[in-house]
């Protein structure tokens, strides 16, 4: 199960977002560049998953 904080944001999407950041800036904020490319879509696949955490429905216990 995935964790997510008060936001709706886990660990993982937290640090995808400190990889963009960082590739972003050494690639002189070239946005084609390869390394922000991959950077970006590794944090998009994390929110993704945070969103479907989110969105999944909680299952019922079952009823005795």
């Amino acid at each position: 199960m995935r964790e997510l904080n008060a936001c709706g944001f886990s660990s993982e999407t937290i640090a995808a977002e400190y990889e963009t950041d960082a590739a972003l800036a050494e690639a002189g904020y070239d946005l084609e560049d390869p390394y922000f490319t991959a950077a970006w879509k590794a944090e998009e696949a994390h929110r993704a998953a945070d969103w479907e955490a989110q969105h999944r429905p909680v299952a019922e216990e079952p009823r005795p």
